[in-house]
C-alpha cells in the first residue's frame, strides 16, 4: 500500500454485499472496498491484505477496471486507485437499468413462446362463480386489481347497489372507466343522478336502448358476465386472458361506438336548444315518453308533441331513427 499514515479500514459489506445488485462477485467487492479505503495501492500489497496471490489480485483489479470502478496508473510498480463511487456506480446502475428494461420488453415474447408450448385447459381460462356474495366479492377484487381501464355494460337487474366511492377511488388511481348503460337502467328513479355524479368524477358514460348482457372487463386480464340471462344473482363466469376475452373487448368497443352520451344534468332548463339536444339523446337511447317526461320535468303529452316536431324536422320515420340521425349529424 502507499506510504505514510495508515489508510482507514475498508468498510464492511452488509449481508449479501454492498454491490450485489450490480452482479459484482464477493471477491470483486472486497477488492474494490480495499482499494476504496486507500489513496493508491499495488497488486502485491493488495494480495497481502486479502491473503491471495499477486496474480489473483491483478485479475480482480483488471475486472474492476473494466467495470470502471478502479483506475490503473502506469509506473514501476503499477498502482491502482478507486474511481469516485457517485460517478462509477451511477454509470453501472444506468447500464443495469437499461438491461432490465430490455428484458422486460421481451416478457411478452417469452409468454408467447410459453403459451405455444402449453396446452391450455378450460379451467385455466374460465371459472364459474356461484352465489351472489361470491360474485360481489370477486367483482370487488377485480376492481381492486384494475391498473389501466374498466369497461362496463350496465344492464338490469342489479344485484348490489352502485359503489360510487369505490369507483371514485379507481378514477383517483387514473383507471379509465367507460360504461354503456341500457336505457332501462338509466330511467330507473334516481339512477340518472347517480350516473351524472360519477361522470362528473371522470367516468365516460353512454346509453343504448338495449345491451346483450351484463359485462365487466378489467384491463386485458379479466372479464365477468352472467352464465345465462336471468342468472345474474346465481352464477357468473370469469374469463381470463384469451381470444374469448379479446372478443368480449371487441364487442364492448362496437357497442360503445354505437351508443350516445348520457344527457347533461342542466340541459333542458337553459333553453330550447338544450332541451332539444337532451330530447334527442333520450330518444336515441330508447327512453319511453313517460321516462323522458320524468327526466325533463314535463308531461308525457308535451313530450309527444316535441317528438313529433323533431321527427318532422329530421325527416325521421321512427323515434329511434330521429335520435340516430341527430347523433350522426352532430346535433348531440
Amino acid at each position: 500500500m502507499s506510504g505514510g499514515a495508515q489508510p482507514p479500514a475498508p468498510p464492511r459489506a452488509a449481508s449479501g454485499g454492498l454491490l450485489e445488485g450490480l452482479s459484482i462477485s464477493e471477491a470483486e467487492q472486497n477488492t474494490y472496498l480495499h482499494v476504496l479505503a486507500a489513496a493508491t495501492c499495488t497488486a502485491a500489497g493488495l494480495a497481502t491484505e486479502l491473503d491471495i496471490t499477486a496474480d489473483r489480485a491483478e485479475r480482480l483489479l483488471t475486472v474492476l477496471a473494466e467495470r470502471g470502478l478502479v483506475t490503473r496508473h502506469d509506473g514501476a510498480p503499477v498502482r491502482w486507485s478507486a474511481a469516485a463511487p457517485d460517478v462509477a456506480i451511477e454509470a453501472l446502475l444506468l447500464r443495469r437499468e437499461e438491461e432490465l428494461l430490455r428484458t422486460r420488453g421481451r416478457v411478452g415474447e417469452l409468454m408467447r413462446v410459453y403459451r405455444r408450448a402449453q396446452r391450455p385447459q378450460a379451467a385455466d381460462l374460465l371459472e364459474v362463480i356461484t352465489g351472489q356474495a361470491a360474485i360481489a366479492e370477486r367483482w370487488r377484487q377485480m376492481q381492486d386489481g384494475a391498473r389501466r381501464q374498466l369497461l362496463l355494460f350496465d344492464k338490469p337487474p342489479h344485484i348490489s347497489p352502485t359503489d360510487t366511492e369505490l369507483e371514485r377511488s379507481l378514477l383517483a388511481r387514473r383507471v379509465r372507466i367507460r360504461a354503456v348503460y341500457e336505457a332501462g337502467s338509466v330511467s330507473a328513479p334516481g339512477r340518472l343522478a347517480e350516473i351524472r355524479e360519477v361522470v362528473t368524477a371522470g367516468e365516460e358514460a353512454r346509453v343504448l336502448p338495449e345491451l346483450p348482457c351484463k359485462l365487466a372487463i378489467v384491463d386485458d386480464r379479466w372479464a365477468m358476465l352472467p352464465v345465462a340471462t336471468g342468472s345474474e344473482a346465481q352464477a357468473a363466469v370469469l374469463v381470463r386472458a384469451s381470444s374469448l376475452l379479446d372478443a368480449l373487448t371487441g364487442m364492448f368497443e362496437a357497442y360503445w361506438h354505437r351508443a350516445v352520451r348520457v344527457p347533461d344534468a342542466d340541459g333542458p332548463t337553459i333553453g330550447a336548444g338544450n332541451r332539444r339536444g337532451e330530447l334527442l339523446t333520450l330518444l336515441s337511447a330508447g327512453f319511453t315518453d313517460d321516462s323522458i317526461a320524468r327526466q325533463l320535468g314535463v308531461s308525457p303529452r308535451t313530450v309527444q308533441r316535441w317528438v313529433r316536431e323533431v321527427m318532422d324536422d329530421l325527416g325521421a320515420r321512427t323515434r329511434f331513427q330521429a335520435g340516430i340521425q341527430a347523433a350522426r349529424a352532430g346535433l348531440l
